[in-house]
């Protein structure tokens, strides 16, 4: 006779452990009604044409990994170092994690360190490294620019980021469609921001990094480059990558990346200069940045978003694939490739107007 209160609740044992079969049965047992629902969405998916950077189709792997038991666990402070018991395979997890996003992008662990974060990681970075009511200076949104950079209107702040910082737009050259690197220098002379973002979200050409590099060192700024919507074409290297220039560099990782919902941050480590006395002066971002994330903007992280991302930045390592795809889009719109804002590419592109 049976030694559980009632037989038929439960499942046989399995691995060593006797598992209810209320939480081991699978969703369209119980709950078909949402079943349902998700099936439609999958055949909506899939029968489409999505164009929206943030709705990649993400791989079965990756979703695998995000619905795992993983996302049982809580795990506040960061492998090694965590405030809960039960960490071990969770450290595993996000280690694993953070060296794949470094091979991702061919960087060196001593000279860049990398956090993961599920919160709005642009907002973190500000915290991080200014203070309350520093100056920022971004694209602006009408022209291509992000929600998260401190877009403001001429009587509203829009975003919390224009709320606890001063925030000033720089703009296209309307005429040419490019970003207008002289004024942004010029009104960079006059505002003297504390950190440039170099990024967009609606931005049909390539960055001018070491152009804005040069700004930001005439002012003593920070540039944060955020790579969001093209981080994949950067990791496949078909477009040049922000990291030679960068100070700080975030991406989301669900758009060319292909993983599921999150976002990283890396930052820069090592030795920054040699100062007047001829000593080493280093780079002090991680702390900062680490502590801006946990305890500063969130608690337990989303183990179960980790997971799910170090599998797809594994497919971003090792598939040929991703490179092929990224490759193919360039050839959609190739005018995207020239990084170069001169009167040749100019010509060249009339008659073919960015549409936001």
């Amino acid at each position: 006779m049976s030694s559980l209160p009632n037989e038929a609740v439960y499942e046989k044992e399995k691995n060593g452990v006797t598992w209810p079969k209320q939480l081991n049965a699978p969703l369209e047992v119980v709950d078909p009604e949402i079943a349902d629902i998700i099936e439609h969405e999958k055949a909506r998916q899939w029968k489409g044409l999505e164009l929206i950077p943030s709705e990649n189709f993400t791989s079965v792997s990756v979703m695998q990994a995000v619905g795992s038991v993983m996302t049982n666990k809580y795990s506040e402070g960061y492998p090694g170092a965590r405030y809960y018991g039960g960490n071990e395979y969770i450290d595993m997890a996000e280690s694993l994690c953070q060296k794949r996003a470094l091979e991702a992008f061919r960087l060196d662990p001593e000279k860049w360190g990398g956090s993961l974060s599920g919160s709005p990681s642009n907002f973190q970075v500000y915290t991080a490294l200014l203070k309350p009511h520093d100056r920022i200076m971004a694209l602006d949104l009408p022209h291509g620019g992000h929600l998260s950079h401190g877009y403001q209107t001429d009587t509203k702040k829009i975003s919390a980021v224009s709320i606890f910082f001063e925030t000033m737009p720089y703009r296209l050259n309307e005429s040419t469609g490019y970003i207008d690197y002289d004024q942004l220098e010029k009104s960079a002379t006059l505002f003297r921001p504390k950190l440039i973002v170099a990024g967009a979200s609606a931005y049909a050409r390539l960055y001018d990094y070491e152009r804005i590099r040069k700004v930001c060192n005439k002012q003593k700024a920070i540039m944060l480059a955020d790579m969001a919507h093209i981080s994949g074409l950067v990791a496949a290297g078909v477009i040049p990558s922000p990291f030679e220039y960068a100070d700080v560099v975030t991406t989301t990782t669900h758009k060319s990346l292909r993983g599921p919902r999150g976002a990283m941050i890396f930052f820069r480590k090592g030795v920054k200069e040699i100062n007047k006395q001829g000593k080493e002066v280093f780079y002090d971002y991680e702390e900062k940045i680490n502590q801006a994330v946990f305890p500063g903007l969130q608690g337990g992280p989303h183990n179960h978003t980790i997971t799910g991302l170090a599998v797809a930045l594994k497919q971003v390592c090792t598939l040929i694939t991703f490179s092929h795809i990224h490759v193919f889009s360039l050839h959609v719109y190739p005018a995207f490739v020239s990084n170069q804002n001169n009167s040749e590419n100019i010509e060249e592109d009339k008659g073919r107007p960015c549409v936001r």
